[in-house]
């Protein structure tokens, strides 16, 4: 897979749809169908309470990842985001 970095325009659109999904349904099936080209995981909140969400949407903090090298970095930047990590908050 080419590492593809996140438009402005797909940010709103994971928005939408972790909004239309309902509470405890498990996001990351529809986002990988929604967004193939994105590297998608899920956590709970807990796991990344010392990193600050890009967005919090639904029942998820939402992280934009740089998935181009061998390890993750959280990043702010959708410009360089090539993948997302949706935290679970209980």
């Amino acid at each position: 897979m080419t590492d593809m970095a996140i438009s402005l325009e797909q940010v709103e659109n994971l928005t939408g749809m972790l909004v239309a999904l309902p509470s405890g349904e498990n996001p990351v099936p529809a986002v990988r169908a929604g967004f193939p080209e994105l590297s998608v995981s899920r956590c709970s909140a807990d796991d990344m309470r010392d990193e600050a969400p890009f967005r919090c949407v639904g029942d998820y903090d939402v992280f934009l990842v740089d998935t181009s090298s061998h390890c993750w970095r959280i990043i702010d930047e959708p410009a360089v985001a090539t993948g997302v990590i949706l935290a679970a908050r209980s």
